[in-house]
């Protein structure tokens, strides 16, 4: 009795065609690349960054819908992915500030949260390059977001200020280069189903004003 052999073109067809779907699950419900084009995230992402995106701690969203299954909630100092709330084409990173029900308040490049103020601690001078190519210097303040410390970007004056609650199932979010970044004091909320995911490591960093590559900032995680 002869055996059915495929001929070798199937196989590999085969596999090509498994290989595309482990691809397309894999980027859409576990990990995704994401790079970073502008500075509002100075001094925790540069521009150049490639980042790796945990799809699945906001549950799973389906692709090219805004239908997300098994929600969680974000937490307090995420930096997240999410679709642009006033272009549904693009996707933003900024980090999560509000949950749902906080009030916010944001005066004079003090942010506070249901009435209390987030500390800051100088640490003097920042400069770097914007996605322009052109330099900036701005003063450099660790942060500490309700026990989630990490570093941000100020200048002596404030480009918006105001006050916010965040509605249900929304979020407020904010660049850590808090004089270049539009969030959401320009506008608005996040909603629940928006949210792609979590920034997790940075896996390739790339200074294009020295044209090499950032050694030291390879595999650093993002928090």
């Amino acid at each position: 009795m002869s055996e059915n052999i495929k001929p070798v073109w199937r196989e590999w067809l085969e596999s090509l065609i498994v290989i595309a779907v482990l691809a397309v699950v894999i980027r859409s419900f576990i990990v995704a690349p994401f790079k970073i084009p502008s500075s509002s995230m100075v001094p925790t992402l540069l521009v150049g960054d490639y980042l790796f995106v945990l799809r699945y701690p906001y549950g799973f969203r389906i692709p090219f819908t805004d239908i997300q299954l098994l929600s969680k909630q974000a937490h307090r100092g995420d930096v997240a992915v999410f679709v642009y709330p006033d272009d549904k084409s693009k996707d933003y990173i900024k980090r999560i500030v509000g949950l749902p029900g906080d009030k916010i308040g944001y005066r004079k490049n003090v942010l506070y949260i249901n009435g209390k103020e987030m500390p800051q601690k100088a640490m003097g001078k920042y400069t770097y390059f914007m996605a322009d190519g052109r330099a900036d210097v701005s003063d450099l303040y660790e942060e500490n977001l309700d026990g989630v410390k990490h570093e941000i970007l100020r200048k002596p004056f404030s480009i918006r200020d105001g006050q916010w609650t965040v509605p249900k199932h929304m979020y407020f979010a904010l660049g850590d280069n808090r004089n270049n970044s539009r969030d959401s004091r320009f506008w608005g909320f996040i909603p629940q189903s928006y949210l792609i995911g979590r920034a997790a490591i940075i896996w390739w960093s790339w200074d294009a004003e020295k044209g090499a590559p950032r050694w030291g900032r390879i595999g650093q995680l993002i928090h």
